[in-house]
Parts: C-alpha cells; sequence; structure tokens
C-alpha cells in the first residue's frame, strides 16, 4: 500500500496555511511521525489528508486520487482521529465504535450486529478501556475520551489510519501502550499510518520516518535519526539539543535550551 502526496495546498477560507507539500511515498506497516512547533502546518496537514479541508494537489492511494472524492468515500479507506471528540455526546463508549461501523461501512462490508460488538469489545479491552464500555462519552475523563477516540479510529480497519495528538492526555504508562498497540496494528494489517506529536521521544522511538514542519513547509522527512538532529532542532525548534542513544539503544532527544 502507498499512500503519496504531491503539490498540495491547503487551508482555512482564502488563508493558506499549508503550499506545494510534497512528500516521499508513504508505505503501508510504516508509522508516520509529523512533528514541528505550534502552528507549522500538521494538523492542516492530517485534516488536509482525511478530506476535511478544500484541498488543491494529489493524494493518491494506490494510484487512486483521493482529492476531490465524497467524505463518505474517503472513509471507506481512511480513518480520522481529531484531537479531541465533540462536546455534549450522550452516546456510551460502545454506540460510538458501532455508530462508526454504521457510518462507514468497512472494507468487509456491512458487519452483522453480532460481529460488529465483538469486533467493537475485543477492541476496547485491549486498549485497556473495555470496562467503559457502557460509560457516556461525557462522563470520560480527557484521557479515557481520547482512548475512546482511538477506539473509534481503529474499529473500521482502515488502510490509512490519521491520528492527531493521540498521547496527548494519557499519562507515560498508557501512551507507550497506546503507541505499541498502534505499531502493532500498522504492522500486522499493512495499514499507511500518519500521526502528529509534539513527543519527539515517542516520534524517535515508534516512527519509521517523521516528517518536520515549520511556517507551513516541510523542512524534511527521513528516518527518525536523519531526521531528529542538533541542526535541524536548532532551525526548527530554535533550541539547542542532543540526539543520543540511551544504554538500550533507544534515540533519545534531549533539549539543553532555546537559543
Amino acid at each position: 500500500m502507498r499512500l503519496e502526496i504531491s503539490g498540495l495546498t491547503l487551508g482555512y477560507g482564502r488563508r493558506p496555511i499549508l503550499t506545494d507539500a510534497s512528500l516521499e511515498a508513504l508505505r503501508g506497516g510504516g508509522i508516520t511521525a509529523l512533528v514541528g512547533p505550534n502552528g507549522a502546518g500538521k494538523s492542516t496537514l492530517l485534516r488536509g489528508l482525511a478530506g476535511l479541508l478544500p484541498a488543491k494537489g494529489s493524494v493518491r492511494l494506490d494510484g487512486q486520487e483521493m482529492v476531490g472524492r465524497r467524505l463518505e468515500e474517503r472513509a471507506r479507506h481512511i480513518a480520522y482521529m481529531p484531537q479531541s471528540l465533540p462536546q455534549g455526546v450522550a452516546l456510551t463508549v460502545l454506540e460510538a465504535l458501532l455508530g462508526a461501523l454504521r457510518a462507514s461501512p468497512t472494507a468487509e462490508g456491512v458487519l452483522s450486529a453480532q460481529a460488529a460488538t465483538d469486533r467493537a469489545v475485543h477492541l476496547l479491552e485491549r486498549l485497556g478501556i473495555g470496562d467503559l464500555a457502557l460509560t457516556a462519552l461525557d462522563r470520560l475523563s480527557g484521557g479515557q475520551r481520547q482512548l475512546a477516540g482511538l477506539a473509534q479510529a481503529l474499529v473500521r480497519r482502515p488502510r490509512v489510519l490519521l491520528l492527531d495528538e493521540p498521547t496527548s492526555a494519557l499519562d507515560l504508562r498508557h501512551q507507550l501502550s497506546v503507541m505499541a498497540l498502534v505499531r502493532e496494528l500498522t504492522r500486522q494489517h499493512g495499514l499507511v499510518t500518519v500521526v502528529v506529536l509534539h513527543d519527539l521521544a515517542l516520534a524517535a522511538r515508534f516512527s519509521d520516518a517523521v516528517v518536520m514542519l515549520s511556517g507551513g513547509s516541510i523542512r524534511a522527512q527521513g528516518t527518525p535519526e536523519a531526521t531528529l538532529t542538533p541542526a535541524m532542532l536548532a532551525e526548527v525548534y530554535g533550541v539547542s539539543a542532543r540526539v543520543e542513544r540511551c544504554s538500550m539503544g533507544q534515540l533519545q532527544v534531549l533539549a539543553d535550551a532555546p537559543l
């Protein structure tokens, strides 16, 4: 599976945020992290890939053009998790997952009620929130809502998974377990996974490729080791930083001081 992005321009109204963006092909089975300072265009790029913003340019999934397709057509292949779920939703967690399956049929077609329930419950258990299945979304904590949102994105088993800061409200343990599960499912199902992350340690540890953005343009793309360099961190983030491997071989980004 390949997701190819070329000459993509995105914005809000007449104000462009991302201009003429092109990336090397993103391949199935790998996680690509979008990183950069606030206002760099990370979430805009993700929303554009999901079809939620007017776009100029090309987004091709296995050679098929996605730009210009109706949202429901894209939703058969692409799942998007926003930074936060809408407030005031009276559905339970399980109802929200079943609703996601009904609203956007899976690649396997429409599931039976029992098959849909079994899939949803199994996924909630894997995320460690099986006990919240019958809890209303508006009764959840911020971290629990984030896990429920991730479950909604994963339950349809999409070909492309787009996650906007999926760990921002999670404690350290859940950050690691969620990213490990996303990596496992990405490998298992050959997904193209694109995730916005502010935590460069998570990006270095769990991503196969890193795309660094700044000021609405793409500044670098490559492996974490090739992209998260002291020179690039100084240029894009304005910090003096070290990039080292710890005793366990994990790449670590250590910011020392602002420049």
